[in-house]
C-alpha cells in the first residue's frame, strides 16, 4: 500500500511540474518593419557640343545654337520612375538670351524621344540602367554676339 501511494503521489507531482513547466513555456512574434527608398542615380555625364546655325532668314548672321554632339549619361533606378527634360537655361555668355527666345531641351533613351517643350517634357523611365542622350536647341530673334556660350538642361526623376 505504501508502495502505491509513493506511486501516485510522484505521478500527481509529475503532473504538477509538467503543467508548470507548460505554464511557463510561451511564444511571441516580434515584428520588424523598414523601408526599401526608391533610389535613382546618375553618372557623370560625358557632355556635348552645340554650334551656331544660320537660318536662311537671318541674312547670314546665326541666330540659332544647338547641340550637334549630345551630352550622354548614364542613370540607375530600382524602380520604374517619370524622368523630364527642362528647357535649357543660360549660365554664361557675352550676351544674356533676350526676350523672345526659344528654348528647348531634348532627351532620348531607347525608343523614347522627349522635347521640353511638348507634353511636359516627361516620360516613365524603366527599372534598370539606362543610356541618356541630352541635347539643346536655342533660337534668338537676334544673332549671337561672337563667343563662348554655356547652358545647362536639367534632367528630374521622381519614382
Amino acid at each position: 500500500m505504501f508502495y502505491r501511494l509513493a506511486s501516485i503521489s510522484s505521478l500527481v507531482l509529475a503532473s504538477a511540474f509538467a503543467l508548470n513547466q507548460a505554464a511557463i513555456a510561451q511564444s511571441a512574434d516580434v515584428p520588424f518593419n523598414g523601408t526599401v527608398p526608391s533610389e535613382a542615380t546618375f553618372n557623370a555625364p560625358a557632355p556635348g557640343t552645340a554650334e551656331p546655325t544660320i537660318s536662311s532668314s537671318s541674312g547670314g548672321i546665326p541666330t540659332k545654337f544647338e547641340s550637334q554632339t549630345p551630352a550622354t549619361m548614364g542613370v540607375q533606378t530600382s524602380t520604374p520612375a517619370t524622368i523630364s527634360v527642362s528647357p535649357p537655361r543660360f549660365v554664361s555668355g557675352p550676351s544674356a538670351d533676350p526676350s523672345g527666345t526659344t528654348h528647348i531641351g531634348f532627351l532620348k533613351f531607347g525608343s523614347t524621344n522627349l522635347r521640353s517643350d511638348v507634353g511636359g517634357g516627361s516620360a516613365t523611365l524603366p527599372a534598370g540602367n539606362t543610356n541618356l542622350e541630352v541635347g539643346l536647341l536655342i533660337e534668338r530673334p537676334v544673332a549671337f554676339t561672337p563667343g563662348i556660350y554655356t547652358y545647362v538642361v536639367t534632367l528630374t526623376i521622381a519614382p
